[in-house]
């Protein structure tokens, strides 16, 4: 585990977080120009990207506690699911999940979404309809240039992005950085740098 960050969400103080909204200077050229923009991120239908920053650090990253993963690789668009395991129970698991909740609470707030436009913003925490199972982060793998971004450990085997199957036990270290206006939603995705599975 020590190519892992192991960066405790308890760092973290959710109100120095701080949010700039972006707009696209002229879509019509093919070197993108982004200039600043106050207006409301609801009502701004310029608005590209708001850049999320915490103490003048463009990305925020935090490692994981030891989570489960569900269903393994999803190959379209290559996230998979980190499930927050016993959260009611285990007070870090918890603290954790309220950490994730907080943060997508708070983007809500800066975008100006209110509980009436809560569908235009697209959490990636999922719940069990039937609330039978704990509740689960979507993370995604970023692939750029014909290959992924993550690294991916285990002390006893050699193993790859593509062994990573149902039910698997992983720390992982994860990151945002921009919420993303995508067909008039806002998508804040946390995406991984590392996993250690266990």
């Amino acid at each position: 585990m020590n190519n892992l960050k192991h960066i405790d969400h308890g760092i973290y103080t959710i109100d120095h977080i701080k949010y700039i909204n972006y707009n696209l200077k002229n879509e019509n050229v093919k070197t993108k120009e982004y200039v600043k923009d106050n207006t409301l991120a609801i009502e701004n239908e310029k608005i590209a990207y708001i850049q999320v920053i915490h103490d003048r650090n463009p990305i925020i990253y935090v490692t994981t506690p030891k989570m489960f993963c569900p269903f393994g690789l999803s190959k379209k668009g290559y996230t998979m699911n980190l499930q927050f395991s016993n959260y009611k129970t285990d007070p870090h698991m918890n603290s954790f999940f309220e950490f994730i909740k907080n943060i997508e609470y708070q983007q809500m707030a800066h975008i100006g979404i209110s509980e009436d436009s809560i569908e235009n913003y697209i959490s990636q925490i999922q719940y069990d309809k039937d609330d039978v199972y704990d509740p689960s982060l979507v993370v995604k793998l970023p692939f750029k240039y014909n290959k992924f971004e993550v690294d991916i450990y285990n002390d006893k085997f050699p193993i790859s992005i593509f062994n990573i199957q149902k039910f698997m036990s992983m720390t992982c270290d994860i990151y945002i950085d921009k919420i993303w206006k995508f067909n008039d939603r806002f998508i804040c995705k946390w995406k991984v740098r590392n996993i250690y599975v266990h």
